[in-house]
């Protein structure tokens, strides 16, 4: 894959993929795996009513018929509360408060599982979308660490892949009818309001006026940002020991909000969880 030279991924170098149950991270494993990497999946259960229990399924028989590794992680179990508990303490979007949890999440259990790096299925939709939304609403802190490769730059944090962010949806659509990967094939009902379906959507109608808009779009700014990318130095949160940009981190930060003042708990966030392994 032309993304995976990019980044200069070597061919012995384990790879952890996140993998939700849906059509892109599924195509991610697929392809990593038929590329002869190791791979092991990375699955972060969000108790989602319906939702949850069939992305499990999905990725539960795609590895069994690949005999592939991954492990599962209940949010409620990892972090101490699910979803709509923090969102009734903090009274903030469903998707800003998964969002936040999944980044850090995801990076945190890439280093409990012994993986240095972890690959996720964006595509060119969403990267283009994100990038659009970033734009408009002047999000530069998020601007600047827009890049399908971003290296490890703390000893807890590993480098990010998003080998995928070439292809559009209907490209990996059409990737997975022709190797029979059955996916989660509706949308999470938490996201029905979710603003980056908006922007994706307006990327959408300038693509059916001007034909390559997206890539255009999206990849000249990665080449001009490649550039002038400058990597923001992590500290370590004072609360958890994790990488944080500032003396605490976000997720000790979110359960603090929670709780109503301070952590009752000194040991911080993943303290003495573990996840199911397949």
């Amino acid at each position: 894959m032309r993304a995976i030279k990019t980044f200069g991924l070597a061919a012995d170098t384990p790879v952890l993929v996140a993998v939700s149950g849906g059509k892109d991270s599924l195509a991610l494993w697929d392809v990593l795996h038929a590329l002869g990497y190791a791979t092991k999946g990375l699955h972060l259960d969000l108790g989602i009513d319906g939702f949850s229990e069939a992305s499990i399924e999905a990725i539960r028989s795609f590895a069994r018929e690949r005999s592939l590794p991954w492990a599962s992680y209940s949010l409620k179990e990892t972090f101490g509360y699910d979803l709509y508990e923090v969102r009734r303490a903090t009274r903030r979007k469903m998707c800003s408060i998964c969002g936040l949890i999944k980044r850090q999440l995801l990076n945190r259990l890439t280093i409990r599982e012994g993986f240095g790096t972890l690959a996720v299925g964006h595509n060119l939709d969403d990267e283009a979308g994100r990038l659009l939304g970033n734009m408009v609403r002047h999000r530069n802190q998020y601007l600047k660490k827009q890049s399908p490769f971003l290296p490890s730059t703390h000893p807890r944090l590993p480098a990010k892949l998003k080998p995928l962010y070439r292809l559009e949806a209907s490209e990996i659509l059409t990737y997975c009818s022709l190797k029979g990967i059955r996916y989660v094939a509706f949308r999470c009902p938490l996201s029905r309001k979710a603003t980056s379906h908006f922007f994706k959507e307006a990327l959408d109608l300038l693509e059916s006026r001007m034909p390559a808009t997206k890539r255009d779009f999206l990849f000249t700014y990665l080449d001009r940002n490649h550039a002038r990318q400058e990597q923001q130095p992590f500290l370590t949160c004072t609360r958890c020991g994790e990488p944080a940009y500032a003396e605490i981190c976000s997720v000790c930060n979110l359960l603090a909000k929670v709780e109503g003042s301070r952590l009752s708990v000194s040991t911080g966030p993943l303290s003495g969880n573990t996840g199911h392994h397949h």
